[in-house]
């Protein structure tokens, strides 16, 4: 018997105890791969976090390229640049949204279900794998984003970030869906 598993025997358990230091044990590589689970969807979160800022100066950019200051005998915005306007704050949200989640995905616990279930360290690895799939893909997504100017936001539109938007979250849906326990 492993040490790293839980046990059944008072002797087990006390010397487990004791290696641990009546708590976290950072030698422990499952300890490790869900503290690394947890880095590594923060700079994801970051990355899309800078995105939405990135997004947030790319509107103010566009609001004073393309929309000319309202005067007595025009005093409406054009409606296609003010449409722009909508898709660049609905894309800010869906980023928003989708960094907030990214942020509270959850981790298995450390208890005896899991143990009887799963492996928990192969688990937390293929979570890591996903996590570093979500931060290429969220640093991608930001590089877009910083490169974006106005002329090109009015040329192709949201098109393409809603595409890497929805790839994201398809893939955060994936990683939930393999913490769920099959039976």
């Amino acid at each position: 018997m492993r040490l790293e598993e839980p046990s059944n025997v008072p002797l087990v358990q006390q010397l487990q105890l004791l290696l641990s230091g009546y708590g976290y044990n950072f030698y422990n590589k499952a300890n490790q791969a869900r503290a690394d689970d947890l880095l590594v969807r923060e700079r994801a979160s970051y990355a899309l976090s800078q995105a939405i800022a990135a997004l947030a100066q790319l509107r103010n950019d566009y609001y004073t390229r393309f929309i000319p200051p309202l005067t007595r005998a025009n005093p409406d915005p054009p409606p296609e640049a003010m449409a722009r306007i909508r898709e660049i704050e609905a894309a800010q949200q869906a980023l928003s949204q989708l960094e907030s989640h990214i942020r509270g995905m959850s981790v298995p616990t450390q208890d005896r279900i899991w143990w009887r279930f799963r492996q928990e360290q192969a688990l937390l690895t293929q979570l890591l794998n996903f996590d570093l799939t979500l931060v290429r893909n969220s640093e991608q997504l930001y590089q877009y984003v910083a490169h974006l100017t106005p002329e090109q936001w009015n040329s192709q539109g949201s098109g393409l970030l809603r595409q890497m938007t929805q790839q994201l979250t398809h893939l955060g849906q994936e990683r939930e869906r393999l913490l769920l326990l099959q039976l």
